[in-house]
């Protein structure tokens, strides 16, 4: 069954609004990081455990910062599919991925059979959706 064009509105509607959301929150991650206050906590740590906690910190920060920027990546590509009119196909069999599956992420690029499939050859969680 082929998408209509009030799916096809309302699924770029959710996938504009979170890349934005995501955009504007990322955005403030960055320039709150860049900040003075930021700065001034790392110009002088009074020990080498501070020093380990500053750089925890600072690499917890990135990695948040580069999963948001990979979710933003595969928001690209859905929209993309939207305008191609390939967007709700699984990109591993071509089956026509679920509707509440893609409530939930509406960026999914596989079906739940092919994502569970590919989850369990990794060794990853099962997906609930």
């Amino acid at each position: 069954m082929s998408r209509n064009n009030n799916q096809k509105a309302r699924h770029k509607k959710v996938l504009l609004d979170r890349k934005r959301r995501m955009w504007n929150e990322l955005r403030e991650e960055i320039f709150r990081k860049l900040g003075k206050d930021y700065g001034d906590q790392f110009d002088i740590p009074h020990d080498l455990e501070e020093l380990s906690v500053l750089d925890l910190v600072e690499d917890l920060g990135l990695s948040v910062t580069d999963l948001r920027r990979q979710e933003l990546e595969t928001m690209e590509i859905a929209l993309r599919k939207l305008d191609e009119g390939t967007y709700g196909k699984c990109s591993r069999c071509g089956a026509e991925i679920d509707e509440e599956r893609l409530k939930v992420m509406p960026y999914a690029e596989h079906c739940l059979r092919c994502q569970t499939e590919i989850e369990e050859q990794s060794g990853a969680k099962k997906p609930t959706i």
